[in-house]
């Protein structure tokens, strides 16, 4: 009976596994994508901004209310109608014909799709995996993130080129609904016992939030770190077609590539923190964004190909280095009690560095007709994450 139950978990395991995937390949495929949409619609640097930043700010305003709609009616529904309303707006944005449209879309996409489904994972998680499995759970779901940055470009830039963008988006949305329609499928309803036990969890008065200095700590950081992030995932594409002059097949090998590094940091990095450097996070963290500020201008400053890709490898393993442990932060610093409210409220912050950061590059090659200043922009951010840190205080956790 228990192996039934086990294979029956991984089976739901793999299915939201391949809906995190999606989240992530429409993530990090959408610079890659917006290479053709802006030759065809003839968008200029600060509009393809507008596009990208318009998704973290419907993701950024709606995660607080979608935690809310997962305690209210479960995980199972919010997975997959979540999944399935990202995949409506890829299809629909395959329609696109005007800046206004495609921003509309993209934040709509981020508000009622994206949104919903990491709280909802987080969720499903802590009411169905027995407590000795939830780390490996949580663990394989963030591991998607790497996956679909290396296999995301390899699937998107030959539909690009044999399709067109349009078609692209179509098949990915459809295909993407399938996923969501797959998850309501498979994915357990929560017992009424289970609903009510979560309405009951401890909630945290939001006063107690805006007095705690290491919340603001943490988000400051977490802003500017994922400023950093986002930037160079969104605007890589663009930067390795337009300045470098590479064709959409090599930027999808160049980003694929960036995505294993992605992958490999991101296992590797929690275990080798918490292995040698325990205790010693915000050290870890400052040393690490030190190092991607140097790497990441580093994919600018080098003319040749060669040691600009090993920079831009460099930089991805430093920053998700130091993305991992700052996240890892909060399990040390509050109370269990107080975690999940400090990390959505932290999370926040990071997903609003999304917003600025594309559109703030976009403005700055639009006005320099360079690249260089938004290089210099990334590096600034990473550092500045590096610096606040440095200002959080130890103090010892209580179990409650």
């Amino acid at each position: 009976m228990n192996q039934v139950k086990e294979k029956r978990s991984l089976i739901v395991l793999l299915v939201l596994f391949l809906g995190y995937t999606s989240v992530y390949v429409d993530k990090y495929t959408i610079g890659i994508s917006l290479v053709s949409v802006s030759q065809d619609l003839g968008f200029d640097p600060s509009q393809k901004g507008l596009i990208l930043s318009a998704f973290f700010l419907g993701y950024t305003i709606f995660q607080i209310p979608m935690g809310y709609l997962n305690n209210k009616i479960g995980a199972r529904p919010v997975l997959g109608i979540s999944i399935i309303i990202v995949g409506l707006f890829l299809a629909i944005f395959g329609f696109g014909y005007s800046l206004l449209f495609l921003v509309v879309v993209r934040f709509l996409s981020g508000s009622f799709g994206h949104a919903g489904y990491p709280p909802s994972i987080s969720n499903y998680i802590s009411l169905h995996i027995p407590l000795s499995k939830r780390g490996f759970a949580q663990s394989a779901m963030l591991a998607s993130s790497g996956f679909a940055a290396f296999i995301g470009p390899l699937l998107i830039a030959p539909l690009l080129l044999s399709l067109g963008w349009r078609n692209t988006y179509y098949f990915m949305g459809i295909f993407v609904i399938l996923i969501g329609l797959l998850i309501l499928a498979v994915v357990p309803k929560s017992s009424s016992a289970e609903l009510k036990n979560q309405k009951e969890k401890i909630k945290i008065p939001f006063t107690e939030l805006l007095k705690d200095s290491q919340v603001w700590i943490l988000l400051l950081s977490s802003l500017f770190i994922n400023a950093a992030n986002y930037g160079l995932t969104s605007w890589l594409a663009s930067y390795l077609n337009e300045a470098r002059g590479l064709a959409i097949s090599q930027v999808s090998y160049i980003s694929s590539l960036a995505g294993i590094c992605i992958l490999i940091a991101g296992i590797l990095g929690g275990y080798f923190i918490s292995r040698f450097f325990e205790g010693e996070e915000k050290i870890v963290i400052f040393i690490f964004c030190l190092l991607g500020a140097f790497s990441v201008y580093g994919v600018y400053l080098f003319d040749q190909l060669a040691l600009s890709v090993i920079c831009l490898c460099l930089c991805n393993i430093f920053l998700i280095m130091a993305f991992t442990t700052l996240m890892g932060l909060p399990h040390k610093l509050f109370k269990q009690s107080h975690i999940a409210t400090k990390y959505a409220t932290i999370n926040s912050g990071g997903v609003l560095g999304g917003f600025f950061a594309p559109m703030i590059i976009g403005d700055l090659v639009d006005a320099t007709n360079s690249y260089q200043s938004a290089f210099l922009f990334l590096a600034m951010t990473l550092l500045i994450s590096g610096i606040i840190v440095l200002a959080i205080k130890k103090r010892p956790v209580e179990i409650n």
